[in-house]
């Protein structure tokens, strides 16, 4: 481990410690907080809390520090699990399309605009100059009830405000929320995504891809997903990194040009 990465885990609170000055270690010393979070805003930072693995977030997300800051890193990919899904369903197309931009997927799986706000409280881009931060966050939000769409889309904001403040030379490129499969979420994530739309800015580019995964009568183009309708089965990764690649490849070489409303 190097040094820098060293100095800044020694400084995160005991309780919520997994790699320590002289080393690793052993999984089974780490532990949260027992049980989920409390009760809080969308935009209040809070530690994640899975239900079948309670102690298996923090080394999680404490693995994605580590790789964050071991090596050389242009991009990093902050979000839920359908950013976790470039490993899995997407990982040929995340090989072809992001692994040559130095890319780094930190996302994780439940997390809602609170836990990428207490990650990125904890280490998760200290120390470290990512060109470009690309981020879709907020579905969870929605499933777990974290919040009105207003709410949600501060959320979103406070985490905007969060890099700006910490990384200022970072641009970030926000996704909109995609389509679900249950007509009332989906409809909420459109509303959310017209709010964040609004965030746009001379750091910040917003890029909604809605449109790529409904037809025209605005009907969920089910090929893209898994059966639950939520997450991307691998012809969606396929979309998603053609539309994303290029955009993300302009962001690296040039500054964000945004286009009056």
């Amino acid at each position: 481990m190097n040094t820098k990465l060293k100095t800044m885990m020694c400084r995160l609170p005991a309780v919520f410690f997994l790699l320590a000055c002289g080393g690793i270690v052993q999984s089974e010393e780490v532990s949260l907080p027992s049980g989920p979070a409390p009760a809080g805003k969308a935009w209040e930072p809070a530690w994640g809390y899975w239900s079948a693995a309670p102690t298996a977030w923090l080394p999680t997300h404490l693995g994605h520090v580590k790789s964050i800051h071991s090596g050389m890193m242009e991009v990093v990919f902050l979000g839920d699990s359908l950013t976790k899904g470039w490993e899995g369903a997407g990982k040929e197309v995340w090989a072809s399309h992001f692994l040559p931009l130095h890319a780094v997927d930190a996302g994780i799986g439940g997390d809602t605009t609170r836990q990428v706000l207490w990650r990125l409280d904890h280490g998760l881009l200290e120390g470290v100059k990512p060109k470009v931060v690309v981020l879709m966050i907020g579905v969870n939000n929605i499933f777990t009830n974290t919040g009105t769409d207003e709410e949600i889309a501060k959320g979103v904001q406070t985490i905007l405000e969060k890099i700006q403040s910490s990384n200022p030379g970072t641009k970030i490129l926000l996704l909109g929320i995609f389509p679900l499969g249950n007509p009332a979420q989906s409809e909420r994530a459109k509303a959310i995504n017209a709010m964040l739309a609004k965030m746009e800015g001379p750091s910040v580019r917003f890029l909604d891809l809605s449109d790529k995964f409904r037809d025209a009568q605005g009907n969920l183009l089910t090929e893209y997903y898994s059966p639950d309708k939520v997450h991307l089965a691998k012809p969606g990764y396929e979309v998603w990194g053609a539309v994303l690649s290029p955009v993300l490849t302009e962001m690296l070489t040039a500054p964000i040009s945004v286009q009056p409303k």
